[in-house]
């Protein structure tokens, strides 16, 4: 697992997940992770909210038309209020679940049941509670990439599949919207999936550099625009004011990012991302104080 260690990196990609919420219509309903104390302290100040453990499932689709609408990225993305933690565990799309009884990559639910069918498959397959859901087209990662001016990244083998738009040869270079979106749709190095997930997280930290530029602070209005087009969730506004005022701590504490450890195998003529079901448990957990304690040392010390 890692630790990004980059708060301005945190507060963009908070930013652009608060930005999510301003889609949301109904501003009465009730939060899954209600404050437990009151609104104000005895002193008359107005006390921070606490929030038990929720979880929000982050999907990825293609928005191209005549591709399979099933979903390309899938994150699940944990709080825990007690300990002021978050986490984001990525599941490879070519996951071996069960979807309504039936073997099957996990990818697949969303194309027969959309939404609420992968967040069943996910829930039971994790054993987990999801209360929350964000689903991003990725015609959205085309237009933020645009508007910030490109990114640079070093790509790092020839990465070339004519069908599917992707055409970029090796090395450091700055790259467009289209130009990103292939680099973190190619899937033929080594690891396949495991390797895809490791670019979509770098395109989403450079990105978020880039939102944090002076120049680009002024295009919040057009990456808001950009977002509402793309984007569905429900989230509600009062939630996302909820999260805001929570993320502080979260921030301080980092964010932990982790891949669904498991490896390659042929089922039937088919390849799928086997799991390792036996550290579930271990790869679900939340880090605790001692770990946290422990992990702001290190970087205070380094």
């Amino acid at each position: 697992m890692t630790m990004f260690k980059n708060k301005k990196i945190l507060i963009a990609v908070f930013l652009v997940a608060l930005l999510l919420g301003y889609q949301a219509y109904d501003s009465y309903f009730s939060l899954p992770f209600t404050p437990k104390n009151p609104a104000t302290t005895a002193e008359g100040e107005e006390a921070k909210p606490r929030f038990e453990k929720f979880n929000v499932l982050i999907l990825g689709v293609d928005g191209r038309k005549g591709v399979n609408s099933r979903s390309d990225t899938i994150i699940l993305a944990s709080l825990d209020g007690e300990t002021k933690t978050a986490q984001l565990l990525s599941v490879p799309r070519d996951t071996r679940v069960k979807i309504k009884g039936a073997w099957d990559k996990v990818n697949a639910a969303y194309a027969y049941g959309g939404v609420d069918l992968t967040k069943k498959t996910v829930s039971d397959f994790l054993g987990v509670k999801i209360d929350r859901y964000a689903v991003i087209n990725f015609k959205s990662l085309i237009e933020l990439v645009d508007l910030v001016g490109g990114i640079e990244v070093d790509v790092p083998v020839r990465m070339y599949v004519p069908d599917e738009g992707i055409d970029l040869k090796p090395g450091k270079q700055h790259l467009d919207g289209e130009q990103v979106l292939a680099y973190s749709r190619f899937r033929g190095t080594k690891n396949g999936d495991i390797d895809r997930a490791a670019r979509q997280q770098e395109v989403i930290k450079l990105l978020a550099q880039k939102m944090l530029d002076t120049g680009n602070i002024k295009k919040i209005p057009e990456l808001v625009a950009a977002l509402k087009d793309n984007v569905e969730t429900d989230f509600t506004i009062r939630e996302m004011i909820a999260l805001s005022r929570f993320a502080p701590d979260v921030l301080e504490n980092g964010i932990t990012s982790k891949v669904l450890p498991g490896r390659n195998k042929k089922i039937d003529g088919l390849w799928y991302w086997e799991p390792e079901l036996a550290s579930l448990d271990k790869i679900l957990a939340m880090p605790d104080k001692t770990t946290i304690a422990a992990t702001k040392n290190k970087s205070q010390d380094s």
